[in-house]
């Protein structure tokens, strides 16, 4: 069975947790614009979701919900042109609010630029002064669209100018480069240095 919409507000006060897998190919704003995606299981996209109230700091008593995606989307390199698989394996916090207007309530990373104003709360579990891991927020409501959500992290973790880290065929044209033009040409220390002598 296949989660669509839930009460956002009683799934993390009640700290419920949903899983699930969907191919990839249901997610029609996620591969538009991609290549073909595999099938079977190298095209699923494999997702949880596990509702909480925040214990401590400034997320005490707010509704939250951990979201975390995995998949394997094919997508094309911007520099050779060629088909690859990106890995996406996306955690977040997502803090629910109730509307559009509270989206910008509160705090963000506007409010603690020089590093003072945050406060020991604002630490990170490793006790960083910055506030990386603070949740975006997300307009809740009794019918939250899980899968859309999911949706949205997977679209958020795929680059938007998608690159092989090394292109195939790079590394063979680097050990193929001839190295004569660094012999040919000295370094312009070099130069300055039997410049200086000249005198």
């Amino acid at each position: 069975m296949i989660i669509k919409r839930i009460d956002a507000f009683a799934f993390a006060h009640s700290g419920k947790q949903a899983q699930g897998t969907i191919p990839l190919v249901r997610f029609t704003r996620a591969v538009e614009g991609l290549p073909e995606q595999p099938p079977g299981d190298a095209g699923l996209v494999t997702w949880s979701v596990r509702g909480e109230i925040g214990k401590s700091g400034l997320l005490l008593g707010r509704p939250l919900l951990h979201v975390h995606v995995q998949a394997n989307p094919v997508l094309v390199c911007q520099r050779c042109n060629a088909p690859f698989v990106y890995p996406v394996d996306s955690e977040v916090l997502l803090q629910l609010v109730k509307s559009e207007a509270d989206l910008d309530d509160g705090f963000t990373n506007g409010d603690v630029t020089d590093g003072h104003s945050a406060g020991s709360d604002d630490e990170d579990e490793e006790g960083n002064g910055f506030v990386s891991n603070q949740p975006e927020k997300v307009v809740g409501s009794h019918h939250f669209d899980l899968l859309a959500q999911v949706e949205d992290e997977l679209i958020l973790s795929v680059p938007y100018v998608p690159k092989h880290d090394v292109c195939p065929g790079a590394q063979a044209n680097v050990s193929e480069v001839p190295e004569e033009p660094a012999v040919k040409r000295p370094s312009p220390f070099a130069v300055l240095e039997q410049l200086k002598h000249k005198d």
